[in-house]
């Protein structure tokens, strides 16, 4: 008769082999999301596509990813060769670069030679994403914004040069790019930053200055900000530069002081760099820069930061689940008992809000792309980028510490579950590509200045009114139109306050679920069906959706006294 402990060492293993072997054949919800933006017939020609990518980041990455993340083989700095010379050397384990290879052969960079595919590659950037940050993600998301700017500001001789490499799906053979903002006196505040560009006497350009946080040190091309010598303080003295890392087979003038000790993110190169007259190619206007960063790069990433969130908000509903099917206790399975089944409930319906809310505007990304919206269109998918990257940031936080509740004591454990680096790099996620508050602020800005919230609110309650589904649904159509009414009432609010900030973070809250909500009533409408997405939009809208918005309590000075 087996022990007690060999049951439960047995229950672990069935739930080990548990796990599906393809994470895109599994995923109902994810293929439904791509069919709704895609349409059946696109989605239907990428399905083979989507499910060999599916199959390889469930097994071969999945597999090097925890070979690559362990201590043993993070990466290291080798700033000298044998004999003295100086290469700025980023040295990785061969798994990084194993799992590289088999990242840039989905074709996930070399698609976006041909405008409109991005719904398609964001498809596969979710499963990506789902095993943890295994070093590639950010450099995709860095290499997808230079790729942009070269296209649209590059002129032919770089885009000669560049592109090809940018393009190529051999990884042996590809370029991979950087971008380098944030500066140690700087970091949200990009207005302040120090970092010069001098313009010889040959019209060539030269850096001069220190980056605090060099995302993918190891890339071939760094895209980057300085401040042209006799510019104007603030952002819009910001050039935009692209610093190639060597110069005729020699590297270029910047020296890597060290690479940063990250909580999360570990396998991917982070570092700190000064450069001391690096030779570097202005990409567009040199007073356009900022603006260039923020409306082509910072947008770029701030998706793919969002789609990075909801592929690790499915990957820790698939092990919570998975797990609490397995696990016993007290003589029965821990997904029999009342506070887990509310845990699994809250994990899926965050995961198909999250994924549904980025699908909407990585699609509405595409069409912008083709030339198919105005300025109306463009603002409001501006303000909903702003606020679905910041709300997806902090629910993927909490994701991850429900599902580490759920696996108890062992979701603690590095070796027991991919949950632990989740959490980690969903900590990371939270500030890269805008903290928190510069979102919020930005949001602010843009609704104060240009109206942009009128356009995105606008542009929700289009959607609604064009949804077609059952009589059945009607009182989820009319929660989610109450959420948008309660968001025009806190605008108006918010105006007679003076812009309390804080009231603006309750606010943008607000935006982001009713994003949400409209996005996830497109993909019912579409599978009419799908009683697990009705209850999600039922349960996301009682946990969130708010029918006013309330303006915060004053803060009590003595709270704020030391």
């Amino acid at each position: 008769m087996a022990t007690n402990t060999e049951l439960g060492r047995s229950d672990l293993l069935a739930w080990r082999a548990s796990k599906p072997d393809n994470w895109f054949t599994s995923d109902e919800n994810l293929g439904r999301a791509l069919e709704t933006r895609l349409g059946k017939e696109r989605f239907e020609s990428e399905r083979g596509r989507l499910s060999d990518a599916g199959q390889m980041v469930a097994n071969e990455l999945s597999r090097l990813q925890l070979v690559t993340s362990h201590d043993d083989n993070l990466p290291r700095l080798e700033r000298f060769d044998g004999l003295g010379k100086r290469t700025e050397e980023v040295v990785f384990h061969p798994s990084y670069h194993e799992a590289g290879r088999h990242i840039w052969n989905t074709g996930i960079m070399s698609d976006y030679g041909k405008t409109g595919n991005e719904t398609v590659q964001m498809g596969i950037f979710h499963m990506l994403a789902q095993p943890g940050e295994n070093g590639h993600n950010c450099p995709l998301a860095c290499t997808a914004g230079l790729i942009k700017v070269v296209q649209r500001l590059g002129t032919e001789e770089q885009k000669k040069k560049w592109l090809p490499g940018l393009l190529d799906r051999d990884y042996d053979r590809r370029i991979h790019a950087s971008q380098f903002l944030t500066e140690v006196q700087g970091g949200s505040d990009v207005g302040a930053n120090a970092v010069t560009a001098r313009k010889d006497d040959d019209g060539k350009w030269r850096i001069y200055g220190e980056k605090w946080f060099c995302s993918v040190i190891d890339a071939q091309l760094f895209l980057m900000t300085a401040r042209p010598e006799e510019a104007p303080a603030g952002t819009r003295g910001l050039g935009l530069f692209v610093v190639p890392r060597q110069v005729d087979g020699q590297v270029n003038e910047f020296n890597v002081r060290r690479l940063k000790r990250k909580l999360g993110t570990r396998a991917m190169a982070s570092a700190e760099t000064d450069f001391v007259g690096a030779k570097a190619e202005p990409v567009g206007d040199v007073d356009r820069g900022f603006k260039n960063i923020v409306e082509i790069v910072l947008n770029t990433s701030r998706i793919y930061n969002a789609i990075s969130c909801a592929g690790g908000m499915q990957a820790a509903y698939r092990e919570a689940s998975t797990y609490a099917r397995h696990r016993r206790a007290f003589g029965r399975t821990i997904a029999e008992y009342p506070l887990v089944e509310d845990a699994i409930a809250t994990l899926r319906a965050e995961t198909m809000a999250a994924t549904a809310s980025s699908f909407r505007l990585t699609h509405q990304a595409d069409e912008l792309a083709l030339g198919r919206g105005d300025d109306t269109f463009a603002g409001a998918w501006r303000i909903g980028v702003n606020v679905n990257k910041y709300w997806t940031s902090v629910r993927n936080t909490q994701m991850a510490r429900l599902a580490m509740e759920v696996l108890g004591g062992n979701g603690a454990i590095e070796t027991f579950s991919s949950v632990v680096q989740l959490y980690r790099d969903a900590m990371v996620l939270e500030s890269w590509e805008g903290s928190h508050n510069v979102l919020v602020q930005q949001v602010m800005r843009d609704a104060e200045r240009l109206g942009m919230h009128r356009m995105f609110v606008a542009e929700l309650r289009d959607a609604l009114g064009k949804l077609q589904l059952p009589d059945s649904d009607g009182d989820l159509v009319a929660r989610a139109s109450a959420g948008l009414d309660s968001i025009d009432d806190a605008f108006e609010r918010l105006a007679a306050t003076e812009g309390d900030q804080r009231f603006a973070r309750n606010i943008v809250d607000q935006c982001a679920v009713a994003l949400q909500q409209v996005a996830m009533l497109e993909e019912l409408a579409a599978f009419p069906d799908d009683d697990a997405k009705r209850g999600a939009i039922e349960l996301m809208a009682h946990r969130h959706l708010a029918r006013r918005v309330e303006q915060p309590p004053k803060l009590s000075r003595a709270l704020l006294s030391s």
